[in-house]
């Protein structure tokens, strides 16, 4: 009986989970291949027409509607993202407190998305997607944000000499 627990745990241990293990990352690498695809650039934005830099080394949220669903959307991203360098969410109209485009600037591009709540730019000033404002658009642009954003570096281990 010993022996028998014994090749099953051997099996276990040999066969079973590196299988387990190799669905599992293949299921995450495919919804991270899907996610890329979705997010590959829609448009380019000139460094140029970028004047006040408001945009460029920055991953941007830009939010083309400001109303009562869009307040609370921006409220609770604001919260998630608060201690994360290099995000930022600027408003199209000028708002209370908050970081907006003056009237007029980057206009061919912020008027084109009229239907869209949100546009979201990386940091080379590409944009990389639209939304609107309702839940399951919300919660994709959530995770899209977060596959968009720059990963800090980390430091190198240097050894001492």
């Amino acid at each position: 009986m010993g022996k028998l627990i014994s090749w099953i745990a051997v099996f276990l241990l040999l066969v079973v989970v590196p299988i387990g293990s190799w669905v599992y990352l293949n299921k995450g690498l495919n919804y991270r291949k899907a996610a890329l695809s979705e997010l590959l650039p829609k448009d380019s934005i000139d460094t140029r027409l970028d004047s006040l830099n408001l945009f460029v080394g920055k991953t941007s949220l830009v939010v083309l509607k400001n109303n009562a669903s869009t307040t609370e959307v921006i409220k609770s991203l604001s919260e998630q993202f608060a201690n994360t360098q290099g995000f930022q969410i600027v408003f199209k109209d000028s708002t209370d407190n908050n970081l907006f485009t003056p009237a007029g600037y980057l206009n061919g591009y912020l008027a084109k998305d009229i239907n869209n709540s949100f546009l979201l730019i990386d940091e080379k000033m590409k944009v990389r997607n639209v939304y609107k404002d309702d839940v399951a658009s919300v919660k994709k642009m959530v995770e899209h944000i977060a596959i968009v954003i720059p990963r800090p570096k980390e430091a190198d281990i240097e050894q001492k000499k």
